[in-house]
């Protein structure tokens, strides 16, 4: 059998147990989570039923975020503080991840240019951030390219791991390097969610990447005004 035929076999093997991974991840949180202010998260679209509050968030994630201090994708020093006053959309993901990040990353970029179509001004108040779970390979520099290629309003964040451990504990995120690649680079297993900060920097609402671009930008829409 030709090596080329078999390591397609192999990778096409290895897309799918990602998938079913995430899939499962995905599956085994709680419901509640979903809609913990009366959104119905759809993909064809949200409804929006009652005022949002901190308060109505579920305890284990009402306390998610926290204090940072990283280097931006222009070799920067930022913090927290850097982007408060605004909201901050923040996401986990690398570079090289090449089976959730391009398709999370396409829809944020893609509901970003929604907002913008609709309100020039909408993109003034927030800060969407993509936090790297591959420090070892996401230079401020690749970071940069990489995510220009979504949207110009995202913005990438790296830094020694000493640095991101306490980012990903505030955020709930174990990322760890499998023990497979694909396509000769190393896969990093991490959540997929957004967590919309508010301008407080307490945590507003997250959702998944599932959503149709439309349903985030309507979902980002109606905090963005609140």
């Amino acid at each position: 059998m030709p090596i080329n035929f078999l390591r397609f076999a192999r990778q096409r093997s290895i897309r799918i147990q990602l998938l079913m991974m995430m899939a499962v991840a995905l599956l085994s949180v709680s419901t509640k989570l979903f809609a913990h202010a009366g959104e119905n998260h759809q993909d064809s679209g949200i409804t929006l039923e009652s005022p949002s509050s901190p308060n109505n968030l579920p305890d284990e994630i009402a306390n998610i975020g926290g204090p940072f201090s990283l280097v931006n994708h222009y070799g920067e020093a930022v913090t927290d503080q850097t982007y408060a006053g605004k909201h901050m959309l923040v996401f986990f993901g690398y570079s090289n991840c090449q089976i959730m990040c391009s398709i999370s990353l396409k829809r944020i970029g893609d509901a970003l240019a929604i907002l913008e179509g609709d309100n020039d001004e909408a993109l003034n108040s927030i800060n969407p951030l993509v936090i790297t779970v591959d420090p070892v390979n996401d230079t401020p520099e690749r970071l940069r390219t990489s995510l220009a290629s979504y949207h110009p309003a995202l913005t990438g964040l790296t830094g020694e791991l000493d640095q991101l451990r306490p980012v990903y504990k505030a955020y709930g995120q174990k990322p760890s390097v499998l023990d497979m690649e694909l396509n000769d680079s190393n896969i990093v297993s991490h959540s997929s969610y957004f967590y919309l900060m508010g301008p407080d920097g307490k945590m507003q609402t997250f959702f998944p990447p599932v959503l149709s671009a439309e349903s985030m930008a309507a979902l980002l829409k109606r905090y963005l005004s609140t």
